[in-house]
Parts: structure tokens; sequence; C-alpha cells
């Protein structure tokens, strides 16, 4: 088996739910050895217990996604005993990932000041919903929270309906992905002056920080931004549009994008027309050329109609539903975004692939999520730990 870019590096991802875990699995499939750090007392972590599940071990498929190619450890933190051990693991780790509200690490002794004293070249990195300064920084929170207080909930949706959430959890996800850039690059850093660093996530910024053209809109014209549908501010047609079958998308960003689609629709004459002949009329009047563009596809089937645009090179695609993607080999088995991981009762099981693609290091899907505790034995004897040491924190119940 080939070498990875992280192998070598000892990841501590003591999270829970998703924000957490996406940036752990990013880790571990880039060839980090992450062991995933579980209360013993809480049952592990809660999405253990959260659909859909695997029907026949009953296995949580939330969980297993999102904790592939981890270890797990499972132990009593409000133990003497059970500090004891977590303070071994911090001291021998490049990292320590955490999602806790502000303050729950300090009360359990492992502010990252602690953790520093005790691994200065220790990456600690930090993910909540408001970050670790500032009012808010208590304050609970989920991914809802940060659609709606980051902004992407007041430009989502149709124009006159209610402030729409995401179809996909975007705060959790950004935020994981901001917390491992940066890791990365703390890590690279730490090569140079031997130290690590605090790192610290907030959901809500890492909704702000997307909100790229809507933002700027506001502060240098002075409009709120407003829900558009599909619309999109800077180009136009930029939206959904019709078929006789179903929906599908064009994405013409230029005046000579527009040419060529306009040639291919049929209606050359749409390019020379005054409402539509550059970039700045033709959002003015998208609404009259999307019925213009849906009454070109209103006979048609979508795929007919991406045939043709395509055919003349302008971005345009079906919109599909995880069925349509599941089953579209390109997506599904040339880019492995589904990929097979091995299970030990089923053989096999599928999971998201990593969309990171690299000619030397790539991605390797080396294992299922791990069992609650199922490799405590195995990373305390690496510790130094005595069987017989191991054995008796396993008898008081401090690990399984």
């Amino acid at each position: 088996m080939s070498k990875q870019l992280l192998e070598g590096i000892r990841v501590l991802d003591f999270t829970d739910f998703l924000a957490g875990p996406y940036c752990g699995i990013y880790l571990a499939d880039l060839g980090a050895e992450v062991i995933k750090i579980e209360n013993l007392k809480g049952g592990g972590c809660f999405t253990r217990g959260a659909s859909p599940r695997e029907e026949k071990t009953g296995f949580s498929m939330y969980f297993g996604n999102l904790n592939r190619n981890k270890k797990s450890v499972c132990l009593d933190l409000k133990t003497e005993e059970g500090k004891e051990l977590f303070t071994e693991l911090v001291k021998s780790a490049d990292v320590l990932l955490e999602n806790m509200r502000p303050g729950v690490m300090a009360k359990l002794g492992f502010s990252y000041d602690n953790c520093r004293e005790l691994n200065p070249r220790l990456v600690f990195a930090s993910i909540s919903e408001f970050g670790q300064t500032g009012p808010y920084s208590k304050r609970p929170g989920y991914d809802l929270i940060a659609q709606a207080m980051g902004g992407s909930m007041s430009i989502t949706g149709w124009p006159g309906s209610e402030p729409t959430r995401a179809g996909m959890a975007i705060g959790d996800i950004m935020a994981g992905m901001n917390a491992c850039i940066g890791i990365l690059g703390s890590l690279f850093k730490r090569n140079e002056t031997g130290l690590g660093q605090q790192i610290d996530v907030a959901l809500v910024d890492s909704i702000v920080s997307g909100l790229e053209a809507k933002a700027m809109q506001y502060i240098y014209e002075g409009k709120v931004p407003e829900k558009t549908g599909n619309k999109y501010i800077a180009s136009a047609p930029y939206d959904s549009f019709t078929a006789k079958d179903a929906h599908f998308v064009i994405a013409s960003g230029t005046d000579a994008h527009f040419k060529v689609l306009s040639e291919s629709i049929g209606k050359p004459e749409l390019a020379d027309n005054p409402l539509y002949n550059n970039t700045p009329n033709r959002r003015t009047n998208a609404d009259s050329l999307k019925a213009i563009i849906n009454e070109w596809a209103s006979d048609k089937t979508v795929a007919q109609c991406v045939e043709i645009i395509d055919g003349v090179g302008i971005p345009v695609a079906p919109i599909y539903d995880v069925k349509d993607l599941y089953e579209d080999k390109n997506i599904s088995e040339v880019r492995e975004m589904f990929v097979k991981v091995p299970h030990p009762e089923l053989g096999e099981v599928t999971v998201l692939g990593n969309p990171i693609k690299m000619s030397e290091y790539s991605c390797q899907y080396k294992k299922f999520a791990a069992e609650l505790g199922e490799d405590d034995n195995e990373v305390f004897e690496q510790l130094g730990f005595s069987k017989e040491k191991v054995d008796d924190y396993i008898a008081k119940g401090i690990i399984i």
C-alpha cells in the first residue's frame, strides 16, 4: 500500500455530530492515525444512534460514513484514571480536534493552555458555533443556527418565500473544512518552529466567509441581498429551466457564451436584442429571458436540452437527486465518490469518497468506523501501558 501525506501524524478526534468528524475524515483519508475519543459514561458519540442505519447490523451509517479510517478509544474522563490516560494521549498526539462548547475542555482539565504545557508541539483545533471569543461564545448551536445567523438563509429560497435552509449542512461542512485547512497549515509551520498553536473555527464565521458577492452587494452598493431562487446576481442566463419532463440548469457566464447559446436554441437574434446584448441587460431582464428558454425547452426532454447545449460547449446539466448521482458512473466510479470500505461482518460497505484526488499520495479507505472502544487495548499498550494495567482499567470501568 502506498504511503500517504499524513502518515505518522496522530490526531485525537474528540468530536461528535458533523463538523468535527467531517474534519477528522479528511485527516484520516490522507493517512493520519485518527483516534476517535468517546465518552464511556455517555455511551459514546450521540451519532452512533442516528439514522440511517445499515439493515443487517443496525449500525448507524451517519456515524459510519463520518468515522471511517478512525480508531475508537472510549474512556471515562470524569475519573482521575481516565484523565491520566487522556493526558498520555495528548502527550503523544500531533493534533487534538474538539467541538465542545467553549469552556468544556477547560472544565475537564484540558484547555489549550493545559495541553500546550503537556505537549508544546500540539495543534489544538476547536470548532464551535460562535467561536472561542465574544459575547456569543458560550451559546449552543447547530448547523441551522449557523445558516440563520450567518446570513445564508436570508438569500436562499424563492422571492417572497420564507428564509430557507440549504439542503445540506453547509455550516458544519464548511467549518470542518476550514478547521482542516488550519490544521494542515499549522502542521506545515510546526516543521519550522517546532511549536503548535490553537485554531478557533466557528460555524457562523464559516457561513459568513462564503457569502462572497452577496456580502459585497450590501457593503459597496448598500443593497440588502434578497432571495433570487436559482438565479445568480452576477450573470444571466444562470438559472434553472423547465423541460417537458423535469428541470435542468444553464450557466452562461459571458457575452460570448450567450451568443453561442442563442444560436444553439435557434434564436441567434437574442444576442443582438438590446434587452439581452450584454451581461447587465441580461441580468435586468433575466425573467423574460428565462421565459424564452423555457418555451424552447417545453417540447424537449432534459436529456435533449442538455445534449444540444452541451454540444456547443455551454455549461449545462440535469438536476440530479441522490439516486441519479449514485447511478452516474462518472461520479460514482470514475471519480470514486462512492467507495467501498472493509467491514468485519458484511465484507464491505459503501461510503462517500473523498473529493481530493492526488497523483502521488492518494486517499485510501482502509477500515469501517470502529465499534465503541474497539481500539482501547491497542492504543494504550502502544503508549507503554502493560496488558495487566490495561486489564485493570477495564475492570474498573475506566475504559472498555
